[in-house]
């Protein structure tokens, strides 16, 4: 199915409006249907949500696979710092958005 925009948008729990997200990123509970769902999964009932009709609607911009990579790997660093014991500051994204600026400019990719 698309969306008004023209992006096509799967019909599944994860892009229903019935959805509600629980802590867990791999489990989604139906308030609808008001059960533990998978996102994958699909009804009869499925409507779309507010985000996903608003998908492809203007003013957004897509970040560089490198400047994610980057993130990834400094909370990495991090994570395993952590798990070492080890004494390691910690960086707020804008701290590591500034560092990726300074050796590669923006961190978006250019239309």
């Amino acid at each position: 199915m698309r969306n008004e925009h023209g992006i096509e948008i799967r019909e599944c729990c994860a892009s229903c409006k019935h959805k509600d997200l629980t802590r867990l990123l791999s489990a989604r509970f139906c308030s609808l249907h008001q059960k533990k769902v998978k996102p994958r999964e699909g009804c009869k009932q499925w409507e779309m949500s507010e985000q996903m009709q608003a998908a492809g609607l203007s003013g957004g911009k897509v970040k560089k696979k490198e400047y994610l990579k980057y993130v990834m790997e400094v909370r990495e660093d991090e994570s395993l710092a952590d798990q070492l014991k080890i004494q390691f500051p910690h960086k707020s994204i804008s701290q590591i958005r500034k560092e990726f600026e300074a050796k590669n400019g923006s961190i978006y990719v250019e239309p």
